[in-house]
C-alpha cells in the first residue's frame, strides 16, 4: 500500500531518564486543516493549516532507525511530496512507514546520493 503527501518533518522523541531511555517513537509531521470548533467548553475559529495533529487523532509512525538515517544524512527535504509505504514493524508489532519515497526527480536523486552507502 501506498500514498502520496507532502511531509514537513520528522521527529524522533525518547524520554533519556526514563524506565527505557533507548525507546524512541518517530513520527511524520505533515499538514492537517484547522478545524472549526463549536462545543460548550471550547471554541475555534480557524482557517489555514497546522502540523498539529487533530484532537483524536494519532500522528503516523516511521521506523525509528530509518527516521535516524534520513535526519543525519540530510536526505529529507522538508515541504516535499513523498509516496509512503506501509510496513510492519516486529519489534513493536505496530504498522509504521517504511519508506518514504520522493515524487520530484531532482529530489529522488539527492536520496539517492545521500542514502548511497547506508
Amino acid at each position: 500500500m501506498s500514498n502520496r503527501i507532502i511531509l514537513c518533518g520528522i521527529q524522533i522523541i525518547s524520554f533519556p531518564e526514563s524506565k527505557n531511555p533507548s525507546a524512541e517513537s518517530a513520527s511524520l509531521l505533515m499538514l492537517y486543516p484547522i478545524e472549526i470548533v463549536d462545543a460548550p467548553k471550547f471554541r475555534r475559529k480557524s482557517v489555514g493549516q497546522s502540523t498539529e495533529t487533530p484532537f483524536g487523532k494519532q500522528s503516523l509512525a516511521i521506523n525509528a532507525k530509518y527516521a535516524h538515517q534520513l535526519i543525519d544524512t540530510g536526505a529529507f527535504v522538508s515541504n516535499k511530496e513523498y509516496e509512503l509505504v506501509v510496513g510492519f514493524n516486529t519489534d513493536t508489532f505496530e504498522n509504521e512507514i517504511s519508506e518514504i519515497i520522493p515524487v520530484d526527480q531532482q529530489l529522488k536523486q539527492h536520496f539517492k546520493d545521500c542514502l548511497k552507502g547506508q
